[in-house]
């Protein structure tokens, strides 16, 4: 697979490299808030200028000499980040002048990617900047590029130069690879999702078998979502690692809540959604309100109990923990289930396995006449309930194309079609043609008279 030429955005935390990351791509990808140090991982996003197309990635803040645990592992995504790119932009900040931080990032890059590197003065807008951009030469990285990413002021110069080192590089044959890029558009997209710390970043890892996200013991680790490409076999998945989702009331702060429209935005993009479930707090109530949004989006389902590595066991153990759940929340009947360590690796493999046996299921269609002739069987053995005055007849039914297993049926007075009624024909479906894992849809309209009327309204006749 060909691979794109990169452009990194680095610096110290809080200069705006997220906002020239949203600037560039035309849209609030990669979350922005006032807080130091809220992109932590790699963000990957396909970019274009002048027809060029580019990998665009946003990095953590560079933190010199802390060695506290999240800013280590800061540090270490951005080194992976600057030894992948073709083109780095070195963003400092105009009002504070040069600082320690820029003077020791500046040196790390003319130490061995000066050739690549781009210096840029963000928030640049004034009209004093012409007079104090010239001071950030002795950094040491050539022409500053002064912008003003909020505004949107110098960045189409910053682009024409970017993609011309760009060119220049990809003419002498030095384009660097890249490993986590977004997908093609055959990949099965998977949004990995849950509540915060049940292991999502973890099982990502696992599964790329390298760092591609911090991972931390603290919750709310991660803040945006994170694309990964990752070959399992000839089959090719995006692997998308989400914020951890919180009930709306507990969202107060913007950084929350925007971390989690990205979850739910991850959600809608993908094809099929690992929901990770920490065992040993089990399932609740914020996890069932995550699996009724995916089935919204009329997205396919896995639901993982990980950290099974952690609690004791017999080989009744997972047997029981699925019948507990099954009574506890009636809904995880049609959900397919598995057991795994994001730690150990236990039962990974399968989980990929599962996914694309989920996608697959996704897509499964039905013979028209075998459906309506399964449909009618269901309907005569056990008939929808009476309702007073008017009666619910079935006319006909059919599966439609959508994506996902969509079903129309053509009833009298379809208003009254019980909720219970239609729990009825759905389970009946899920069981009938092994849909588990797929939101079920069905859909009552009224309509014409279907085959089997016609045919036992003419058989009546003779």
């Amino acid at each position: 697979m060909s691979k794109l030429p990169v452009v990194s955005i680095v610096g110290r935390p809080n200069v705006g490299k997220s906002s020239l990351f949203n600037r560039v791509l035309g849209k609030r990808v990669a979350v922005v808030d006032d807080i130091a140090g809220v992109t932590r991982d790699r963000n990957y996003m396909k970019a274009v200028w002048n027809d060029v197309e580019f990998t665009l990635v946003d990095t953590g803040g560079l933190i010199p000499n802390l060695h506290e645990a999240i800013p280590e592992a800061i540090h270490d995504q951005v080194d992976v980040a600057i030894r992948e790119s073709t083109v780095i932009l070195f963003v400092v900040e105009l009002g504070t002048g040069v600082t320690d931080f820029d003077l020791h990032i500046a040196k790390q890059l003319r130490r061995s990617f000066s050739s690549r590197t781009i210096l840029v003065v963000n928030k640049a807008e004034s009209a004093k900047a012409v007079y104090e951009v010239p001071s950030y030469m002795q950094l040491g990285l050539g022409k500053p590029y002064p912008i003003s990413a909020l505004h949107g002021k110098g960045v189409a110069d910053l682009l024409e130069e970017t993609v011309n080192r760009v060119k220049e590089k990809i003419g002498d044959g030095n384009d660097a690879n890249i490993e986590g890029l977004p997908a093609e558009d055959d990949s099965l997209k998977v949004a990995i999702v849950g509540r915060p710390n049940a292991g999502k970043s973890s099982m990502v890892n696992k599964l790329l078998k390298q760092n591609r996200m911090i991972v931390d013991s603290k919750p709310g680790t991660t803040r945006d979502a994170i694309d990964s490409q990752l070959l399992f076999g000839d089959k090719k998945l995006v692997l998308i690692d989400t914020a951890g989702l919180r009930k709306k009331a507990r969202v107060k702060k913007d950084l929350e809540y925007y971390s989690n429209l990205r979850a739910l935005d991850s959600i809608e993009r993908c094809d099929v959604c690992i929901l990770v479930v920490d065992v040993g707090g089990g399932i609740g109530v914020q996890d069932m309100r995550i699996l009724r949004k995916i089935f919204d989006l009329r997205k396919g389902v896995l639901l993982a109990w990980n950290k099974w590595d952690l609690i004791e066991k017999d080989h009744k153990t997972f047997q029981q923990l699925v019948a507990n759940a099954h009574d506890e929340y009636p809904e995880l009947k049609n959900i397919p289930m598995i057991s795994v360590s994001a730690l150990t690796g236990q039962r990974v493999s399968s989980l990929v396995e599962q996914i694309f046996e989920v996608k697959e299921r996704m897509g499964t269609r039905i013979g028209a006449k075998e459906f309506e002739d399964t449909i009618f069987d269901w309907v005569r053995t056990h008939p929808h309930p009476v309702t007073p005055g008017k009666q619910v007849r079935f006319l006909g039914a059919k599966q439609t194309g959508a994506p996902f297993p969509h079903f129309r049926f053509f009833v009298t007075h379809p208003e009254l079609v019980s909720s219970a009624y239609e729990r009825y024909i759905a389970n009946k479906i899920y069981e009938k043609y092994d849909l588990s894992g797929c939101p079920v849809v069905l859909e009552f309209k009224s309509g014409s008279r279907g085959r089997h009327v016609a045919a036992q309204e003419a058989e009546s006749q003779t």
